[in-house]
């Protein structure tokens, strides 16, 4: 059995704005109405100030270096000719690789702040090596 929530007691909610109008406010007091004096969610001073603005060019520059410190994928290409991917173990160097991979992404991703920007472009940068590293090694 599933409860339902019980929203009865906001029926008999008013907002301010009664402040000019004594007899109204009066008679809604009287018919069990609670007055609301604090500020809707629409009248709370909203947040003006903006977030800094990214510096792209570095953020590209960092992610191109990413890039360029781990391309092209390590393939043992002469282990790939005798051996099925995914049946066959994969080579410690193939290994040792992937965790330089894993462990640069995090030492880079966090030199920027954990910018969300630049962490969606190593991401990336992640999926292409892995899709050169497959091609590279079925082509073996």
């Amino acid at each position: 059995m599933s409860k339902q929530l019980d929203f009865s007691g906001l029926n008999k909610i008013a907002y301010k704005g009664f402040e000019d109008q004594p007899e109204e406010r009066d008679s809604l007091l009287e018919a069990g109405y609670t007055i609301v004096d604090t500020p809707t969610p629409f009248e709370a001073k909203q947040e003006t100030s903006a977030p800094p603005p990214r510096d792209y060019k570095r953020l590209y520059r960092t992610a191109f270096d990413f890039q360029q410190r781990h391309n092209p994928p390590t393939v043992n290409r002469e282990y790939w000719k005798g051996k099925t991917p995914g049946i066959d173990d994969t080579p410690a160097e193939e290994l040792s690789y992937w965790e330089q991979v894993a462990q640069d992404a995090g030492k880079t991703s966090a030199s920027a702040d954990n910018d969300p920007f630049l962490m969606d472009l190593i991401t990336a940068i992640i999926e292409e090596l892995d899709r050169e590293y497959k091609r590279l090694r079925e082509s073996a």
